[in-house]
């Protein structure tokens, strides 16, 4: 199981290019999934949610890789740059991602965009030791700022 992002993010006027933050994937096979191909093609998130129960680490990076966010399946953590922002180590099971994109966009009286905002959210749900459902929250925006929740 590879622990490590090995990223090539060439080329021009791809759908790369709109996004701040791109994912990777490691399964308990020790196969890894990248979000974008060298060759700029996209694997869609289809494939991860086809495997959810194999899912080992998630990771969400920016481009140069100085913000690096992991999602540790084994054991319920999420980790920022090899930092713990909630040091939460109760034992967890059922341990489950949840990612996706919330996009905004601002419109003015005639209905034409004059601005976006898009946050990325990164999370895992799981069950603790009396059963109850709980989950910890990361809204991440395009610079990598982020919120941090539990419930």
């Amino acid at each position: 199981m590879s622990n490590t992002i090995d990223l090539n993010l060439g080329g021009e006027g791809n759908t790369m290019d709109s996004l701040s933050f791109h994912w990777t994937v490691a399964f308990k096979d020790g196969t890894d999934l990248i979000q974008f191909n060298e060759d700029g093609t996209e694997n869609k998130f289809r494939l991860v949610k086809n495997r959810l129960n194999e899912l080992t680490y998630f990771y969400l990076y920016n481009k140069d890789l100085s913000k690096i966010f992991t999602v540790d399946l084994l054991n319920g953590l999420i980790i920022y740059n090899n930092r713990l922002p909630n040091d939460n180590r109760e034992k967890k099971d059922n341990v489950r991602l949840i990612f996706f994109r919330r996009h905004r966009k601002y419109l003015n009286q005639e209905y034409k965009e004059v601005g976006a905002n898009m946050w990325y959210i990164l999370a895992f749900q799981y069950n603790d030791k009396l059963g109850n459902n709980r989950k910890i929250t990361l809204q991440i925006d395009k610079d990598g700022n982020f919120i941090i929740g539990d419930n």
